[in-house]
This record gives C-alpha cells, structure tokens and sequence, in this order.
C-alpha cells in the first residue's frame, strides 16, 4: 500500500514533471488531473479539488511493502546506530529487487 511522503505524492496540477519514489528511486507514474480528495479529512469534509498523483510503480510488490516499512522504521527510531542497521538492511533489499526489474 502507497504511503504518502514516501511512494506516494500529490501535487497541484501540472506543476511537477516528475517524481522520484523515496523508498526505492524508481520514477513514479504520474495521473494528471485527478479530481478528488487530497487525503483523509479532505475526503471525510468532502472537499475536492484537481491535482496531480504520483506512485512508485512498484508500490504493489511484497519487496516494496517491506523496503517501505524498513524506510518508515529508519526515519523514526532515534538511534543512529539501529537507523545505519537498517539502513543497510534497505539497500540489500533494493539491489536484490531493483537489479531484476
């Protein structure tokens, strides 16, 4: 599942031409356009408005939950040491999985 921040990104309509996804690097595929909600309490207010969404074309893979759930822990656990554990972690996982897509 897309986590906003990380694989998942909106943006005002037309005003980026390009993402990269911030758990893997991949380009993300761009929908321009989109009318909608922006996120949780714009949906539940009902609130929509144009943008554009950008997701990580790997987004759906097991590999890519996992690297994300790695990427969510580095960013908040607040030892050093653990985050560069993890950090390593995370590249070994990205060179298995990006060096066969």
């Amino acid at each position: 599942m897309a986590r906003a921040g990380y694989d998942f990104f909106i943006s005002e309509p037309n005003s980026t031409d390009e993402r990269s996804c911030g758990v893997c690097g991949s380009k993300c595929r761009i929908t321009r356009n989109v009318f909608g909600p922006t996120g949780f309490v714009s949906a539940m207010a009902k609130q929509f408005r144009a943008h554009d969404e950008f997701v990580c074309p790997h987004t759906d893979e097991p590999w890519h939950d996992k690297a994300l759930q790695l990427a969510i822990a580095i960013d908040e656990t607040p030892s050093k040491r653990l985050a560069e554990l993890m950090r390593a972690d995370l590249d070994d996982l990205l060179q298995e999985n990006l060096r066969s897509s």
